[in-house]
């Protein structure tokens, strides 16, 4: 049997300090980077309202609008775990919203779904254990 070939879309939109990447299709081995590569552009990029002083990008938010993601695999979860550290070294927060049960099945079966969901506080980077409490070790 062969699979057909993957599609992946991803639609930007930059208003007011948040980030939307929306998330279409396939999240899989072979296209994932792309995803990576257009988040880690986007927090890099100079914006026209000029830079925050603590922070060196003028986005505030990052969020992957996943209602149009079909399906993910390991190469998917690998690409939503280097857009958290981009995101943290970018000191944005970043939120996965109308995230699809394919999705959330697999964070959980890889107990990645606090990793990637928890809020942090600004400029707070590394693990908690799901209290606010930072796990050392981590960073």
């Amino acid at each position: 049997m062969t699979r057909p070939v993957s599609r992946l879309s991803l639609r930007i939109e930059f208003q007011q300090g948040v980030l939307t990447v929306h998330v279409g299709g396939s999240l899989e081995y072979g296209v994932t980077e792309s995803l990576v590569t257009a988040v880690r552009e986007q927090l890099d990029a100079p914006r026209e309202h000029g830079r925050i002083d603590r922070n060196p990008s003028p986005v505030r938010q990052l969020r992957l609008d996943l209602t149009e993601l079909t399906f993910v695999d390991s190469m998917g979860l690998a690409a939503l775990l280097m857009v958290r550290r981009v995101a943290d070294a970018h000191r944005v927060a970043l939120r996965l919203d109308n995230r699809p049960r394919c999705v959330d099945r697999l964070l959980q079966l890889t107990g990645t779904l606090d990793h990637l969901t928890a809020a942090r506080a600004p400029g707070e980077t590394g693990a908690s254990d799901g209290r606010g409490r930072r796990i050392s070790g981590t960073d």
